[in-house]
């Protein structure tokens, strides 16, 4: 792309230099009459048609690569330049061909008027266009103020001399001022044009296109003047500047050809000083000029007298269309206020009033606005945690979570992460809160870290109910069959070497008889005092669970069968006292059956099965009784 650019930066800057020697080359010559004054001739006859020629060529060649109103406006100046060079070969006709001066008015003249309203046309679609009507309208209002203070600063340089000299016929008289008159519209047009604001990359061909136009204007007032006053011959120094003019803009079609750039979308730009003031720049020259001209002529002339009132009928209406203009934006500007603040007391009303805590925080984490719902959630007041980090207000085992989420989301831009921690309220409680941070911190409305703080204290509730649920027997509270399993599996396969497990099963006798006889309601209450009273009697680090209707296992972590004795007669004996269901007491009777991991059985549907063994034993001896597992059981129950 640098090197593209590098190329394209040469080939422009070596076409101005041959555009430069050109022009010094045709001055020079046309100045000092190399080779006599008919080479001079012809030399600035057809270097003049050549120049509007290559300038009609180049924006041709431009307009082959832009598009819309930029590819338009490309094509009438180039349309413009090849008119001129079709007047000045007519022209060069006369003089070099047929030998004679050329009549005036004369054919040329068609060519070289009929260029202006294409180069005209050429500009104004080169302006930035405008959308509203009214914009729209004031710049034809400030090109006709500026064309009319023209006219009359044209009018005491100019057009009054050529005016008061007279011609041969209205035609001739109209030809003669129509040229300075031509050059008051380029010059507008010109006027307007830079008041414009372009992209950088447009600037360049579009001041090369200026002066290549003002360049043009002078040469062509230069002439009238000339003309008029018979002053006018072959191989002017003067006739450097259609030259100069045309190649400069020739050089601006070649920077479009080799840089296209895209037409500008229309688009309200606020304007500039100098669009402000344009207008009447040339208003306040032209009263000058008026006025100075009526010093020295000693009266007001009546041409600049009508055209200065005129001026000042446009400047008046102008002014007070803008003006009504500006009344009604204010009105606009004012309604949009009010829904704004509309809208930021409705965002500022859901903020505060949301059930979830909004805060604002920088990159560092510290919070620098604070909504005023953590007053409901945590008890603080909205100012009260401004400065304060984040992380600080997090329970200890929950920081590193916290930070994790705040690096992730800078990481991130725009995409909101969460965390499940619990925040410290004012009177020293925790809460569980769901935290949710975005990143905002590129857009220069915000440049903070978004934090959504919502209590999830009840669903976090629910959550551990539910699991508390899922593994837990609802009569007796005690763990449930497949949470016990579970808990053996984990303990044999984190058990370390030496040590052991012991399980023991708890069966109460002839319960079916007993809830028969009290019914099932005394019988579920029956159930949930024998699983209270396990509960009193096991170790701290043991785990009870009820396994099916009557039968309780406990899980013995580090003991062997014989140090499972004293529990299980413990418990034999505790259960020979009775229960209290409803208005009777009821004495109920267990079996206990243990084992513990031996060599090959080493699974907890092994260890299970054992145990289950050993509580068969117990019963099948009388019951009420404990029995450890020995190996020979499966064979003698077999039997």
């Amino acid at each position: 792309m640098l090197l593209a650019r590098k190329r394209v930066n040469r080939r422009f800057t070596a076409a101005a230099l041959i555009a430069l020697l050109l022009t010094a080359g045709f001055g020079l010559w046309v100045t000092y009459g190399f080779g006599g004054i008919t080479v001079a001739e012809r030399i600035d006859d057809l270097g003049e048609a050549v120049a509007a020629l290559v300038a009609a060529v180049a924006c041709g060649a431009a307009a082959l690569r832009h598009v819309g109103r930029s590819r338009l406006g490309w094509l009438l100046i180039s349309a413009s330049a090849l008119t001129w060079s079709m007047g000045e070969l007519v022209w060069s006709y006369y003089e070099l061909g047929l030998g004679r001066q050329v009549p005036f008015p004369s054919i040329a003249d068609a060519g070289f008027l009929g260029a202006v309203p294409l180069a005209a046309a050429g500009i104004a679609l080169f302006a930035p266009a405008r959308r509203r009507a009214v914009i729209r309208m004031a710049t034809v209002l400030d090109g006709l103020i500026i064309a009319g203070s023209l006219l009359a600063v044209s009018w005491t340089t100019i057009l009054e001399t050529i005016y008061s000299h007279g011609a041969d016929s209205v035609v001739a008289q109209g030809i003669s001022l129509a040229y300075p008159v031509s050059d008051v519209v380029i010059l507008t047009m010109l006027l307007l044009l830079l008041a414009g604001r372009f992209r950088a990359r447009n600037r360049l061909r579009l001041s090369l296109l200026a002066g290549g136009l003002l360049a043009n204007l002078l040469a062509d007032s230069g002439f009238a003047y000339l003309t008029t006053v018979n002053s006018y011959g072959p191989a002017q120094l003067i006739d450097t500047g259609w030259v100069a003019g045309y190649l400069l803009i020739a050089l601006a079609g070649f920077r479009g050809w080799l840089i296209p750039v895209d037409p500008p979308q229309p688009k309200e730009q606020a304007q500039s000083l100098w669009q402000l003031f344009l207008p009447y720049i040339p208003m306040a020259i032209a009263v000058l000029a008026s006025c100075a001209d009526a010093v020295l002529a000693g009266s007001i002339d009546a041409f600049l007298f009508y055209d200065i009132v005129i001026v000042v009928m446009l400047v008046v209406i102008r002014q007070f269309m803008m003006f009504f203009d500006n009344t009604s934006l204010n009105e606009r500007l004012q309604e949009q206020a009010a829904a704004l603040q509309r809208r930021e007391e409705h965002l500022r009303s859901l903020v505060e009033h949301s059930s979830d805590a909004a805060s604002l925080a920088d990159g560092y984490g510290v919070i620098r606005f604070q909504s005023a719902s953590v007053q409901r959630l945590f008890a603080f007041a909205p100012g009260e945690l401004v400065g304060t980090r984040l992380v600080d207000l997090a329970h200890v085992a929950d920081r590193a979570a916290l930070l994790n989420c705040l690096n992730d989301a800078l990481k991130a831009s725009a995409h909101p992460t969460s965390v499940t921690c619990r925040l410290r309220h004012k009177l020293g409680t925790w809460t569980h809160c769901e935290v949710t941070v975005t990143n905002l911190l590129y857009l220069p409305s915000v440049e903070g870290l978004v934090v959504n703080i919502r209590d999830v204290s009840d669903r976090k509730e629910l959550e551990e109910k539910v699991s508390h649920q899922a593994g837990h027997d609802p009569l007796t509270n005690l763990a449930n069959r497949s949470a016990f399993r579970n808990a053996l599996e984990e303990a044999i396969e984190h058990l370390e070497p030496g040590r052991t497990i012991s399980v023991l099963i708890v069966d109460i006798d002839d319960f079916k008889s007993i809830n028969e006889s009290l019914g099932s309601e005394l019988g579920d209450q029956l159930l949930a005092a024998v699983g209270a009273r396990l509960e009193q009697i096991i170790p701290a680090d043991a785990l009870a669970a009820r396994l099916r209707s009557d039968e309780f296992a406990i899980l013995l972590l580090n003991t062997t069968i014989l140090g499972a004795g004293p529990l299980a007669a413990s418990i034999i004996d505790r259960f020979a006292g009775p229960f209290r269901a409803g208005q009777t007491e009821v004495v109920m009777r267990v079996s206990v059956g243990g084992a513990e991991l031996v060599d090959g059985e080493e699974t907890a549907s092994d260890l299970l099965r054992n145990a289950d063994l050993a509580l068969r034993r117990a019963k099948a001896k009388g019951r009420a009784r404990y029995q450890p597992y020995d190996p020979g059981m499966r064979g003698s129950l077999a039997a």
